[in-house]
């Protein structure tokens, strides 16, 4: 090998270190050798934007998708669509879809660098695993309250209270996210307040309706930020407008 060879081979090698280390970021900004704050995002995943350095696919899609379903199938039966009144058949789709697939997604962020993300899919997937033991009459959370219905409204009421205050949390903490998130976390946000709200004031069918409504409009905005984060400029001819992405950082 000539030096001149030698030369060329060494400066194309340094580059090679320079491209990786500003390509493997943390969400942080900071590069996996420490030594830089800059921060490369990806602007495919547009309701959820994440950092590039890794090859694995966007969760997003299939936590939104799984969370449109479940808060579909639970607010029809709250609105009474089509005479419909008992939530026998929601366990089947909370936990058969919903409570996996946002564990899934949960699990699925931690390798992209996502701590907020990993954190409300496997919160969201807690709600549903959750939900399915309390309608589920083989967990026996429901029997264990047979002498004291008025009781187990009370508790029911308070299951929706402390998720709904989990999910304003996760609100918060999503303010730098997307304006399209936002929105659908709010949303779910209204959602649990009103379905807590109507188990703590029985007599007031308003409230059971209004959580049925803020549901319904949440699930066909999950639908909608699910095909949004599909409609890739890699993999589709045209794609959806969502609201802006949030988080003020540097692009490289």
């Amino acid at each position: 090998m000539t030096s001149k060879q030698h030369e060329h081979d060494l400066e194309s090698h340094g580059h090679d270190q320079d491209t990786l280390a500003h390509t493997n970021t943390r969400t942080g900004g900071e590069r996996l050798d420490g030594t830089s704050r800059a921060v490369l995002m990806s602007t495919n995943q547009a309701f959820l934007p994440v950092f590039k350095g890794s090859k694995i696919a966007n969760p997003s899609p299939l936590a939104f998708m799984s969370l449109a379903v479940a808060l579909y199938v639970v607010s029809i039966v709250a609105l009474g669509a089509d005479g419909m009144k008992s939530l026998g058949y929601v366990p089947s789709i909370a936990l058969g879809y919903a409570a996996v697939a946002q564990l899934i997604a949960g699990i699925w962020e931690f390798p992209s660098g996502q701590p907020f993300g990993a954190a409300l899919y496997i919160s969201l997937s807690g709600l549903f695993f959750s939900l399915t033991l309390l309608l589920s009459s083989w967990s026996g959370v429901s029997s264990s309250y047979t002498d004291t219905p008025d009781e187990f409204s009370k508790a029911v009421a308070q299951f929706f209270y402390v998720w709904c205050i989990t999910l304003i949390v996760f609100t918060f903490a999503g303010h730098r996210s997307s304006g399209g998130l936002l929105v659908v976390l709010v949303l779910v946000d209204l959602f649990l307040l009103f379905l807590g709200l109507s188990y703590t004031y029985p007599t007031k069918t308003h409230l059971l309706t209004a959580a049925g409504a803020f549901g319904i409009i949440a699930a066909f905005v999950s639908w909608y930020a699910a095909l949004a984060s599909l409609l890739t400029p890699e993999s589709s001819a045209f794609q959806l407008p969502v609201l802006g992405n949030l988080a003020h950082q540097e692009k490289l």
